[in-house]
């Protein structure tokens, strides 16, 4: 498979890798559930999880593939571009391997619960996923309607910078400083690539600056998970679709990374 997103193992996490395929391997080969082509196809859905198990939290085995591997590994997916169906596949394959060595898949978060939607007819056949103007500030004033001021800044600042979703959540105080000093947003996005953005909405960025406290995330509080905020932000923006959207089509966070690039 031509991956979405390259894996850089260094030799220790190589060595994990091969590690948790002998494992994958094992359990495959002594198993006779489902058709030849499902095991096929889930065993290669386990191998990719494996390498990103490897290279992000360092797993020697997977005797406990718990809540928070799924959470993050279906964020880097989606992030990263994969199609829903390729999302969804994968993370059946977990739940089937995780069932075959004796474990109970229900414990796991569903998809809904990992922010991985279910698919439309727009994703099967395509469409404009783009916000509108008009769109954008209806989910603004929508969300600060329901006092969730936090969700519209995100989604302000993400749609006139064209970030993704994963960028957003990393900013910090010190960054806006920087941006509105040298006009320049700089992030870290897919791949440990960094770019800079020329700063727009800039009174949104100085608001956000002085309402940061020195050394923290704008977005996210000490006591906060950050896949959760993520999380909570997607259900939201997928649960209230009819209050801002215009017309049938299935707005995502992501979407704002289409709008930007059409302006």
């Amino acid at each position: 498979m031509n991956d979405k997103w390259d894996f850089n193992m260094d030799e220790k996490t190589t060595n994990i890798y091969r590690n948790l395929n002998e494992q994958i391997d094992k359990v495959f080969r002594h198993t006779c559930q489902g058709s030849i082509k499902t095991r096929y196809r889930y065993e290669d859905g386990m191998n990719h999880f494996a390498k990103f198990l490897a290279e992000n939290f360092k797993k020697q085995n997977l005797n406990k593939i718990a809540s928070k591997h799924l959470q993050a590994y279906s964020e880097q997916m989606q992030e990263t571009g994969y199609s829903k169906s390729y999302v969804t596949t994968n993370l059946s394959a977990i739940r089937f391997f995780v069932d075959i060595k004796g474990g109970n898949s229900k414990k796991l978060p569903t998809n809904r619960q990992l922010g991985v939607l279910p698919r439309t007819k727009e994703d099967r056949i395509g469409t404009n996923k783009a916000w509108s103007d008009t769109e954008v500030k209806k989910f603004i004033e929508y969300a600060n309607s329901k006092s969730e001021v936090r969700y519209a800044d995100m989604v302000s600042i993400a749609y006139s910078h064209g970030l993704r979703i994963h960028e957003v959540a990393r900013l910090d105080k010190s960054q806006l400083g920087v941006a509105l000093e040298v006009g320049f947003l700089t992030v870290k996005g897919k791949g440990g690539l960094i770019r800079s953005i020329p700063l727009s909405n800039k009174e949104l960025v100085k608001r956000l600056y002085i309402e940061t406290k020195s050394g923290e995330k704008v977005f996210i509080n000490k006591e906060e998970k950050t896949h959760k905020v993520i999380n909570n932000l997607q259900v939201f923006i997928y649960n209230h679709n009819n209050d801002f959207r215009a017309g049938n089509k299935n707005l995502t966070f992501h979407g704002l990374r289409h709008a930007y690039a059409q302006n």
